[in-house]
């Protein structure tokens, strides 16, 4: 592969913005030695580039009381302009946050915060009357815990130091129409400032850095982060399904993989793999390098795994339809 098409400076840019997309330009600079106004003007050709797709908020959905529901698809019979329908279908539905297509054993991966599992039921079943034709495999899951790891490789950090941030295990928690607004307006726009969102809620600048400091609090705003266009970057996004023969291993994997630097997501799923986790990485050697490191230290502890390549995300939006 090319080499990468951004410096040291953008790639720690892009880490800090990944620890909280909200940060001023200003405490970057400071940070990185340099003024504010060259980060801005960093982060403006990063988007102009599109390496920075855009600012979204990360949501826990289980803090607002919706489960995370996903479906694995396999297509059979299809042509581009099928699975472009169906990819279609699912990046203009309200309830689907989450739309990628994928190299390997699946083709497409998709997910919805839904209220109940009768709703998740009723999906699958919408979803295989409209395409069920062009479906070989359709697996489904609900998500039981989702963990986020920074992206601690893009400042060339060779252990994560950040504690990492679980989804889909808490309980709810009520919030009001006004935090509601303020959750929508900010999901696909994390940098939007107070003042701008106190113009279209008809409140103070004040009361909404009160009302997203709360929603921190409560945990429904988990963290805000740049939408990375990875190709873009000469970086591959891998996951990999484990089924364990020592379920009792499952938390020290999970600590391995919080302290490793190429490791962002891991998560559990009811109906999934017994553990399931991401990383991204700049080539397939590496991707088996930190593969080779988790056989090494928990082999014995394995039954079996397999991988996929993420190709394309199509959508990601942490808010559900309501």
């Amino acid at each position: 592969m090319a080499n990468k098409p951004v410096d040291k400076t953008n790639l720690k840019i892009l880490y800090y913005l990944d620890l909280d997309a909200r940060t001023p330009y200003s405490e970057i600079g400071k940070k990185l030695k340099i003024s504010d106004d060259a980060v801005q003007y960093r982060v403006t050709q990063m988007e102009k580039s599109g390496i920075i797709k855009g600012f979204y908020t990360v949501i826990d959905p289980s803090v607002l009381g919706f489960l995370s529901c996903r479906f694995f698809l396999k297509f059979r019979g299809t042509t581009p302009q099928a699975e472009k329908q169906i990819i279609d279908y699912f990046v203009q539905h309200p309830q689907y946050w989450w739309v990628d297509s994928i190299d390997g054993f699946r083709d497409l991966g998709v997910a919805a915060w839904l209220e109940s599992t009768d709703e998740f039921a009723e999906r699958k079943k919408e979803l295989k009357e409209k395409f069920g034709g062009n479906l070989h495999i359709v697996q489904e899951s609900v998500y039981s815990a989702f963990y986020l790891y920074s992206r601690a490789y893009l400042a060339s950090l060779e252990t994560d130091e950040e504690e990492p941030i679980a989804l889909c295990k808490s309980k709810k928690t009520e919030i009001d129409k006004l935090d509601w607004k303020i959750l929508r307006m900010i999901a696909n726009n994390a940098r939007m400032s107070s003042l701008e969102i106190a113009k279209k809620t008809g409140v103070t600048p004040a009361t909404v850095l009160n009302r997203i400091k709360q929603m921190k609090k409560d945990g429904v705003i988990c963290r805000f982060r740049p939408m990375i266009d990875l190709s873009k970057l000469g970086y591959y996004w891998y996951k990999i399904e484990f089924s364990l023969k020592d379920y009792s291993a499952k938390e020290k994997m999970l600590d391995f993989f919080a302290r490793h630097p190429n490791i962002v997501y891991a998560y559990e799923a009811i109906g999934g793999a017994d553990l399931e986790v991401e990383l991204e990485v700049e080539s397939y050697e590496k991707f088996r390098e930190v593969l080779d490191k988790i056989k090494k230290k928990f082999g014995e502890q394995i039954e079996s795994y397999q991988h996929l390549l993420w190709y394309k995300e199509h959508k990601i939006t942490y808010i559900p339809s309501t």
